[in-house]
């Protein structure tokens, strides 16, 4: 398996694509460099298996810069690895954030992993900063089981119904099952992790059942009783303001401690995004960015 050789001592970032989220990756990343401390380097490493030459270009005019490196890391031919029914909302893609905590990345101590439908509008080396102390991840809470919960809607997993908390405790075997995080945002020590698991262990987690949110579940499971718990204003999920604005007054009084002014990352969390839905909440940010962009990503 290839490993990567940290471009310096950096900001380490990675993100998982493909062809079709090119456009938003690449807006992920003009919002991350437009907001971050310019003093610092970045080392930025996108696995992919299909993103073509042309699109490859495109996004690594943000090297222009100086600060930063992007590299574009071929997939393909570990795919089997993670071959998993991942279902219509998700994509491969997805897993590919397993191989973290292999080979590929046995070079990287620390590194912070992102989603590609989100921007980012506050310092990103603030957040790779955070102190993890005894924890091997930091992450955000997964805050929409609030909902569920309260509505009592059913988790299926291989068509056995679980409540919100049994699917937690029971289905995943979680410890700390209000610490269940949302996989978008992450800050890994790897350096740490790996001394407790390896790639294999993770593969053998991910095949043993065919989770409800994939390699999402995983992650919660490998991390159980790890995590630090970050504020989320660092993974906004767009379904806080959404619930808040609603007219149901009890959904609102549900979400309304999680209100933020200012979010430094906005994860447009749910099949709807910005370029799919005109009125997706805060769906205007998002734009913002794209279409500043166009010089760079033209």
């Amino acid at each position: 398996m290839k490993i990567i050789e940290p471009a310096y001592q950096s900001v380490n970032l990675c993100f998982a694509s493909n062809e079709k989220y090119a456009p938003h990756l690449a807006t992920v990343l003009y919002s991350l460099l437009k907001n971050c401390d310019t003093k610092r380097m970045y080392d930025i490493i996108i696995l992919h298996k299909d993103i073509c030459s042309e699109q490859q270009e495109k996004i690594k005019n943000m090297e222009k810069e100086g600060n930063v490196s992007v590299r574009f890391i071929s997939m393909a031919q570990y795919e089997k690895k993670v071959e998993y029914d991942v279902g219509v909302y998700y994509s491969i893609e997805t897993n590919y954030r397993l191989f973290l905590f292999g080979e590929m990345f046995a070079k990287y101590d620390k590194i912070l992993y992102l989603d590609c439908d989100l921007i980012v509008e506050g310092d990103i080396s603030k957040l790779y900063d955070i102190e993890l102390g005894n924890c091997e991840v930091a992450a955000v809470r997964s805050e929409d089981f609030r909902l569920l919960s309260k509505t009592k809607s059913p988790i299926f997993l291989e068509g056995y119904p679980y409540n919100v908390d049994n699917y937690r405790t029971e289905a995943l075997g979680m410890q700390v099952p209000e610490n269940y995080f949302n996989a978008g945002v992450l800050v890994i020590d790897l350096k740490k992790t790996r001394q407790r698991i390896n790639q294999e262990q993770v593969f053998e987690i991910l095949h043993r059942h065919n989770y409800k949110y994939n390699d999402q579940d995983v992650l919660n499971i490998l991390f159980d009783g790890r995590v630090k718990v970050m504020d989320c204003r660092w993974n906004y999920m767009t379904y806080i303001p959404e619930q808040i604005a609603k007219e149901n007054v009890n959904n609102r009084k549900l979400y309304e401690d999680l209100y933020r002014e200012k979010p430094c990352i906005i994860h447009y969390t749910s099949a709807e995004k910005p370029w799919n839905t005109e009125t997706k909440v805060l769906g205007d940010r998002y734009w913002k960015y794209r279409n500043e962009m166009g010089a760079v990503y033209a």
